[in-house]
């Protein structure tokens, strides 16, 4: 809860919202006043428990604008007509000091304003959003490694018996027919010439497929755990009569707040 230490006058007051209320001009102990604007016809008194937050020195309230409109319709807040200890009331606005604090006139407020106040306190709901963080999981593709696939070039040596012909003289001599006439008997010296062929071997290289290599590439899936620390907002309520009464609440969306204790 916000002290008494914390406020200035002059501070701007809003609401949950944002809408301007009016200025502090006076500080209680328990409660403080803002002056009439808008919302409140008269100037008004507010709780220090009623502090949302103090922002950039402005002071925002735990109630929304159509909240408080209905608060000022039914005189929740107590106005400054009379001081009264039991609802930290301050004096008249016409008789305020150099601190802001009027002296007793001798009015009360009525009794049955305030009953009605403390009334309209308990029964209305004010919510107080509790977070926390949770785990969103995505998956994404990422480069796990690559698989190289090399040929070398490796020279052997290839033995092939292959069958080659040639050919080759072989003189030989035989008996005729006697008498056999010859025929153009020239007389003269001659050479016969008679050519010998042969295989010679050629050898071509060409290419041909011995074997083919085939990677296949399989999805396994497996399972893999992941933690992370995460963040929960915890609520603790405190009484502003009584600094003792204490309460955690840690509360599933079954349990009732009102029951925790």
């Amino acid at each position: 809860m916000f002290q008494r230490t914390q406020l200035r006058e002059g501070m701007t007051v809003r609401s949950i919202d944002g809408e301007k209320l009016g200025k502090v001009f006076s500080l209680g102990d328990d409660a403080f006043h803002i002056e009439k604007g808008l919302f409140f016809p008269k100037d008004y008194l507010v709780r220090y428990a009623d502090i949302s937050d103090i922002r950039d020195g402005e002071i925002i309230l735990m109630h929304g604008r159509e909240s408080l409109r209905n608060l000022s319709d039914t005189d929740r807040y107590g106005t400054t007509t009379g001081y009264d200890t039991t609802t930290t009331g301050l004096g008249t606005s016409a008789g305020l000091g150099a601190t802001g604090l009027g002296t007793d006139t001798g009015l009360r407020a009525d009794t049955g304003i305030k009953d009605r106040t403390w009334e309209a306190r308990r029964t209305e709901e004010v919510a107080i959003p509790v977070h926390k963080e949770e785990l969103d999981v995505t998956r994404r593709d990422v480069s796990a490694g690559e698989v190289r696939v090399h040929k070398d070039v490796v020279e052997e040596v290839k033995t092939v018996e292959v069958p080659v012909r040639r050919e080759r003289a072989r003189v030989e001599r035989r008996n005729v027919d006697p008498g056999r006439p010859a025929m153009n008997a020239s007389f003269q010296e001659e050479t016969v010439v008679v050519p010998l062929r042969a295989e010679e071997v050629d050898v071509q290289k060409r290419a041909v497929v011995d074997e083919e290599v085939v990677i296949h590439k399989d999805s396994i899936e497996e399972e893999r755990r992941v933690a992370e620390s995460v963040r929960r907002e915890e609520v603790e309520i405190s009484s502003p009569d009584d600094a003792d009464n204490r309460r955690s609440l840690n509360l599933t969306p079954d349990d009732d707040p009102l029951l925790r204790r």
